[in-house]
């Protein structure tokens, strides 16, 4: 059954989506990740313990309205998400009708969220690296 609902967004979304439908962390951006984000958030949450290949991703890409990220986000039923930046965390945070901050954690419904306002910016210096990883390990980390 829960197969189901993935397959379904993918049909209807997969253009604007990576991933299988059965990773457990989805990432939500306004605009496709770029490279070094992209590798820090695998490595990131693979450090967390969620495992290699547990990442999918969605760019809103100015297309995709709350709604359309709620079915998102309820159909692929992730453990976690992550917001990338603030135009993401303002439409996790209509869909959701709950306040998502960014630079902070929260939750909603039932979920762990991690928030940016720019996590691409964040992948300039070794500092801004180190302050990107201490708001990730704001996830859960499984053993």
């Amino acid at each position: 059954m829960y197969g189901v609902a993935a397959e379904g967004v993918l049909a209807v979304y997969g253009s604007l989506l990576e991933g299988t439908g059965n990773e457990t962390v989805l990432a939500v951006s306004a605009n496709a990740l770029g490279e070094s984000a992209r590798k820090a958030l695998a490595a990131s949450t693979e450090a967390l313990g969620y495992g290699r290949d547990c990442l999918a991703l969605v760019a809103t890409e100015g297309v995709l309205g709350s709604n359309d990220l709620l079915t998102i986000v309820e159909g692929l039923d992730p453990l976690c998400l992550v917001a990338t930046d603030a135009e993401a965390s303002a439409l996790l945070a209509q869909a959701y009708r709950h306040d998502v901050e960014p630079d902070a954690a929260c939750r909603l419904m039932g979920r762990s969220v991690v928030a940016f306002r720019d996590l691409a910016a964040l992948m300039n210096t070794p500092e801004d690296k180190q302050r990107a990883w201490a708001l990730l390990k704001k996830l859960p980390k499984i053993n």
